[in-house]
C-alpha cells in the first residue's frame, strides 16, 4: 500500500568521482619543480635544497574522513546494498562497525542508511495502507516496527562518539605536534648559531626526519611553522662549507632513493584498483617532496622522469574517471526513464480500487529497478533523486487520500444500511399489513440497492443482516397465504355444494318451501369466506345466474326475497367491524337516491307541461316517472328495514 508521503526516505548514497582537471595541475600541485640552487658561503659547488622546498603536508580529518578516504571517495563506488534485506543491512553495519576503520565504517553505515530507512519505509507504507483499506482511520494508525533500526541507531551513535573522541584527541595531538616542531626549530636554529662540526650536517637531517614524522598541527600555525622552518634550513645550507665528501654520499642515496620512488610510481600504471593508484601516487609525491637534493646534473633528468611517470598514473586515472562518468551518464538516462514513469502515475486519477493497488506494485517496481541501477553524475544526482522521491511521494498521497475518502464514503454507506437493516427487521418482527409491508420493503430493497458498498470487513455482515430479516418476513407471508390458499379453496368447495342446492331448487317442482331453502342457501353463502381471486368471478356469476332463473321461475317470490336478501344485507353490515357507520352510510345512500328520484319525477312533471295531449314524449315522461315512483316504494321499504335495525336494541 505508505509511505504515504512520508513513506519515502532519501537516495542511496553515491560518491563522487570528479575528472581529474589535467595531468599538470595535478601533478604540479604535489611536486615541486626543479630545486633552487643556492650557494654555499664556504664552497663554490652549488647546493640543491630539494630538501628545503617541502610543502608542508597537513593532513587532518575532515568529519570522519582522512584525505586518503575522500579520495577513494571520490574515484571508487560503494558496495550496492540495495539487494540485502533489514537484517542483512544491519548485520553489515555491525560488521563494518566491529571489523574496519573508524573512517570506513562511517561510510559503511552513512551508504547503507537510506536503504534502511527506505525498506522500513516500504513496510509502513504498506502497513497503513493495509490499515486503510480496512476501514481504519489515519489518525489512528499506529506503526509498530521491530527493533533493528534502533540496534542501527545506537551502533551508528556509538561510532560518531568515537569519531568525537578520535577529534578531541586529534586536537590534543596537532598542540602536541605543534610543541614538538617549535622545539626542532630551536634545535635547527641553536645549530646555525653554534660553530660547524662534522656532525652538525648529520644533526640537521635527523632534524629533518623528526619534522617529517610529525604530522598534524594546528591550522593557524601551519604557514608561520613553515616558513620559519624553511629559513632556518636555507640559513644553515648557506654556512655550510665542510664535510663535501659527506654531501656526495647524501647526494648519491638520495638519487637511488629517487630512481626507487619512480619505479613504484610506474609499477601504479599495472595497478587496476583505481583508489590504491589515487592514495598511492600521492604518497609518493609526498615522499619525493622530503627526500633531499641529488647532484645537480642529475637534478633535471630525474625530475623530469618522476614528473613522466605521475603524468602516465593521472592519464590512466583520468581515462578511469571518464569512464565511470561515462557509465553514470547512462545511468542518469536509465533513471530519467523511470523518473517520467514514476511521474505519469503521481498523475494518476482513478476510483477503482483495483488499480489503485495495481499501480502500486507498478511504482514499488519502479523503486527496486532505481536501487539496481548504479550511481549518476554528481551535479545533477540529488536533483534527479528528488523528483523521483516528489512523484512516490505525490503518488502516495492521492491514494491515500482516495483511501481516507473512500472510507468515510463507506462509512456513511454503513449508516445508511444499518437503517435499512432496522427498518426490515421491525417489518418482518410485526408483520400486519401484508400488502402493504410487502410494498414498504420492496422500496427498502430498491433503497439498497442505490447506497455503495459498506467497508469490506462489515459489508457481508451487513448484507446478511438486511437479507435475513426481508427473508423473514417473506418466509411468514408465504406460510400466511399457504394457510389463507387452503381455507379459500374449501371455502370454494363449500359454495360449489350451495350452486349444487339452487340447481336442486330450480329443477324441483314443490315450491312449497322454495323461499325457506333459498334464504338458508343464501345465509350459507354469505357465511363462507373468501375463495381463490382466480375463482371469484366465475363462482359469483354462477350463483347470481341461478339466483336470477329462481327469481324468474317464482315471481311471486321476488318482493319477499328481495326483502329477505336486503335485511340479511343490512344484518351483515350490522355485524361487520365499523357496522354502525356502515349501516349509516347505507341509510345516507337510500335517502340521496329517494331524494335524487323525486327531484326528477318533479323535473319531468313540470316537462309535461310543454308538451299536448297524445305526444309520444308525453307517454315517455309518464312511464319514467311511473318506474321511478315504483323505485322510490322499493327504496323506502329498504330504508324502513334499515332504520328498524338500527333501532333495534341490542341484546344484553
Amino acid at each position: 500500500m505508505n509511505q504515504d508521503l512520508e513513506n519515502v526516505t532519501n537516495e542511496p548514497v553515491e560518491e563522487t568521482n570528479p575528472v581529474v582537471n589535467s595531468v599538470e595541475t595535478a601533478t604540479n600541485e604535489t611536486v615541486s619543480p626543479l630545486e633552487p640552487v643556492v650557494m654555499s658561503t664556504a664552497s663554490t659547488e652549488p647546493i640543491a635544497t630539494e630538501n628545503i622546498a617541502m610543502v608542508e603536508s597537513n593532513v587532518e580529518l575532515s568529519h570522519e574522513l582522512t584525505d586518503d578516504e575522500h579520495e577513494l571517495e571520490s574515484v571508487e563506488e560503494l558496495p550496492d546494498y540495495s539487494h540485502l534485506s533489514k537484517t542483512e543491512l544491519l548485520q553489515t553495519a555491525l560488521k563494518a562497525a566491529s571489523d574496519k576503520e573508524l573512517g570506513e565504517a562511517l561510510l559503511t553505515f552513512k551508504a547503507i542508511k537510506p536503504f534502511l530507512d527506505q525498506a522500513i519505509a516500504e513496510e509502513k507504507a504498506e502497513a497503513l495502507a493495509k490499515f486503510l483499506e480496512e476501514g481504519g482511520e489515519k489518525d489512528a494508525f499506529e506503526f509498530k516496527g521491530d527493533s533493528i533500526k534502533d540496534e542501527f541507531n545506537t551502533a551508528f551513535s556509538a561510532l560518531k562518539q568515537r569519531k568525537e573522541d578520535a577529534r578531541k584527541r586529534q586536537e590534543a595531538e596537532k598542540l602536541e605536534n605543534l610543541r614538538k616542531k617549535e622545539a626542532i626549530l630551536e634545535e635547527i636554529k641553536k645549530l646555525n648559531e653554534s660553530e660547524e662540526t662534522a656532525n652538525s650536517l648529520k644533526r640537521l637531517k635527523e632534524l629533518q626526519a623528526e619534522w617529517k614524522l610529525i604530522k598534524n598541527v594546528p591550522k593557524e600555525h601551519i604557514d608561520n611553522l613553515w616558513e620559519s622552518y624553511r629559513v632556518l634550513n636555507e640559513m644553515f645550507y648557506d654556512r655550510l662549507s665542510i664535510n663535501n665528501e659527506l654531501k656526495d654520499l647524501d647526494r648519491s642515496k638520495n638519487l637511488d632513493q629517487k630512481i626507487e620512488l619512480i619505479s613504484r610510481v610506474s609499477e601504479l600504471l599495472k595497478e587496476d584498483n583505481i583508489k590504491k593508484a589515487v592514495i598511492s601516487v600521492k604518497k609518493y609525491q609526498e615522499e619525493w617532496k622530503f627526500i633531499g637534493p641529488v647532484a645537480r646534473e642529475a637534478s633535471d633528468d630525474i625530475w623530469n622522469r618522476f614528473k613522466l611517470e605521475v603524468d602516465k598514473v593521472y592519464e590512466k586515472i583520468k581515462a578511469k574517471t571518464e569512464e565511470l562518468e561515462e557509465v553514470r551518464k547512462q545511468n542518469l538516462a536509465a533513471k530519467q526513464e523511470l523518473l517520467a514513469k514514476a511521474k505519469e502515475l503521481a498523475q494518476l486519477k482513478t476510483t477503482r480500487i483495483k488499480e489503485w493497488m495495481e499501480q502500486s506494485t507498478v511504482l514499488n517496481e519502479l523503486m527496486e529497478a532505481w536501487k539496481k541501477i548504479g550511481h549518476v553524475p554528481m551535479a545533477v544526482r540529488e536533483e534527479v533523486w528528488n523528483e523521483f522521491r516528489e512523484a512516490r511521494n505525490t503518488f502516495y498521497a492521492n491514494k491515500n487520500n482516495f483511501f481516507k475518502q473512500m472510507h468515510a464514503e463507506r462509512n456513511a454507506n454503513l449508516k445508511a444500511k444499518e437503517d435499512l437493516c432496522e427498518k426490515a427487521e421491525s417489518i418482518a418482527a410485526n408483520p400486519i399489513d401484508w400488502n402493504k409491508q410487502t410494498d414498504e420493503l420492496k422500496r427498502l430493497q430498491e433503497a439498497w440497492k442505490k447506497i455503495g458498498p459498506a467497508p469490506d470487513k462489515v459489508n457481508d455482515a451487513v448484507w446478511r443482516r438486511f437479507r435475513n430479516a426481508c427473508d423473514g418476513f417473506f418466509a411468514k407471508k408465504s406460510e400466511r397465504y399457504a394457510s389463507q390458499i387452503a381455507e379459500q379453496t374449501e371455502n370454494l368447495n363449500q359454495k360449489m355444494a350451495l350452486i349444487e342446492k339452487l340447481e336442486a331448487l330450480n329443477s324441483a317442482e314443490n315450491t312449497q318451501n322454495v323461499f325457506a331453502d333459498l334464504k338458508q342457501i343464501q345465509s350459507d353463502w354469505n357465511a363462507i369466506g373468501f375463495v381463490p381471486a382466480a375463482k371469484k368471478d366465475s363462482i359469483n356469476k354462477q350463483y347470481n345466474d341461478l339466483l336470477d332463473k329462481l327469481y324468474s321461475k317464482h315471481k311471486q317470490l321476488n318482493k319477499e326475497m328481495r326483502e329477505d336478501r336486503d335485511k340479511q344485507n343490512f344484518e351483515l353490515l350490522a355485524s361487520s367491524p365499523n357496522g354502525a357507520q356502515k349501516l349509516q352510510r347505507e341509510e345516507k345512500i337510500l335517502l340521496e337516491r329517494i331524494r335524487g328520484m323525486k327531484k326528477d319525477i318533479e323535473t319531468w312533471d313540470n316537462n309535461l307541461g310543454f308538451f299536448k295531449a297524445g305526444n309520444p314524449l308525453a307517454d315517455q315522461i309518464k312511464s319514467k316517472i311511473e318506474i321511478a315512483n315504483k323505485h322510490i316504494v322499493g327504496l323506502e321499504e329498504k330504508l324502513k328495514a334499515l332504520k328498524a335495525l338500527r333501532n333495534k336494541p341490542t341484546e344484553e
